[in-house]
């Protein structure tokens, strides 16, 4: 009886007193924000020019990605390694985590005779699909193309998007929903090639604006500088700090996001590149060869 009398008297005194039980929540987190900028890239780092463009003023400019290539592995917040094939008319070219590696500084593309069949090779492949991808802004990265003989290495980007560029997609005969921009690649002894694919790669809709670069120099020194200025107004291309290309037609410049993308890749008979891989001697020799790369960074405008 004496109990039941305390209860009653903690029931009156609670409901009396307005007192209610409050419900505690777990804490919420907000998702994390990855960071693109390399802790390592310099706190001056600035686009490389030497003449030409709006770009003089460093204060102009925010660093919003980079990687210097200073760790043990690729970063996997920025970068997917590609696993694929490509089936060519005498060659297939292969494409693994072998191919790739991030030591001494440098992001390495390797290029190898591989074991799979009599026509196998293998080249590294990087992209940054799903990750980090920009729409305008300027993209610089420092390295060294491996010296063709029957393979390249391309710095390109492509859109977000899969329509543009898809031989089943949207065809409306420009390049401002997206198109594959080809910052440098068909490397050759003194030259290399750029610009652009639009409306997918097959015939009647396929369009394309390339050309080639004269570049003297582009495999008797180790590195080379490789930029992309791309405004809603021109795209506009250099080397080694000098503007050696400008679009500024409306219908070729792109408005859409698009990634980045590191590629090496082989060919037998072709007008492309240098030589045949296939009488590539060093490969037959059971050795490797290897592009690598010192540092990517973009920026944007403020």
């Amino acid at each position: 009886m004496k109990n039941n009398v305390i209860f009653l008297f903690l029931m009156l005194f609670s409901s009396a007193s307005g007192c209610k039980t409050e419900q505690v929540l777990p804490t919420q987190t907000a998702p994390k924000t990855i960071d693109f900028v390399d802790a390592q890239t310099p706190k001056d780092a600035a686009p490389y020019l030497l003449g030409d463009s709006l770009m003089q003023t460093k204060k102009n400019w925010e660093l919003v990605f980079s990687d210097e290539f200073n760790d043990n592995q690729l970063n996997p917040s920025k970068w997917t390694i590609e696993t694929s094939s490509r089936v060519r008319e005498d060659i297939t070219v292969y494409s693994s985590n072998a191919q790739v590696a991030e030591k001494d500084g440098k992001a390495y593309l390797y290029y190898e005779k591989t074991t799979q069949h009599d026509s196998a090779y293998s080249a590294g492949r990087i992209n940054s699909k799903n990750k980090f991808s920009t729409t305008y802004g300027y993209l610089e990265c420092r390295i060294h193309l491996v010296k063709p003989d029957g393979y390249q290495t391309a710095f390109w980007m492509m859109p977000v998007a899969d329509g543009p560029m898809s031989n089943a997609g949207t065809k409306d005969g420009t390049a401002n929903d997206g198109a594959e921009i080809d910052i440098v690649e068909g490397n050759k002894l003194t030259t290399y090639s750029n610009g652009l694919h639009w409306d997918g790669y097959a015939a009647p809709y396929h369009k394309s604006n390339g050309t080639n670069i004269k570049t003297p120099d582009l495999h008797t020194v180790e590195y080379h500088i490789f930029g992309f200025e791309w405004t809603p107004n021109f795209l506009k291309f250099y080397y080694d700090g000098n503007l050696v290309r400008t679009m500024s037609t409306s219908n070729l410049i792109p408005h859409t996001p698009h990634y980045i993308l590191f590629t090496g890749s082989c060919w037998g008979v072709n007008d492309w590149v240098v030589g045949d891989v296939r009488k590539n001697q060093l490969l037959k020799s059971g050795k490797r060869d290897e592009a690598y790369i010192d540092y990517m960074r973009v920026y944007k405008s403020k």
